[in-house]
């Protein structure tokens, strides 16, 4: 899996709830069905995960492009991770 980090976002403001150093239980929401996009842990798991799946570009550019695609209008009450990346894939040309 990608390993791009907090110091690769490209917005600020995310929660930082979890902390999977002192409760590796958390572990268990990163990979579950839902996110949640405030939260910076699961944003930078998901962003790293869909451009493993995906096979898109390794780079810093393409991670900080599923972020923002995150914060798409289109995807605001979206919280499956299975329609989001679909969402994403189906327009990361356009």
């Amino acid at each position: 899996m990608a390993n791009f980090t907090k110091d690769d976002l490209a917005f600020t403001g995310y929660s930082q709830k979890i902390d999977l150093a002192n409760n590796p239980e958390h572990i268990e929401i990163l990979d579950g069905m839902y996110i949640d996009k405030t939260e910076e842990i699961e944003v930078i798991h998901f962003c790293n995960q869909f451009l493993e799946k995906y096979k898109v570009p390794q780079t810093r550019a393409s991670f900080q492009k599923v972020e923002s695609f995150l914060q798409h209008t289109a995807l605001e009450n979206e919280v499956y991770k299975a329609q989001l990346q679909d969402w994403i894939a189906s327009n990361w040309i356009k």
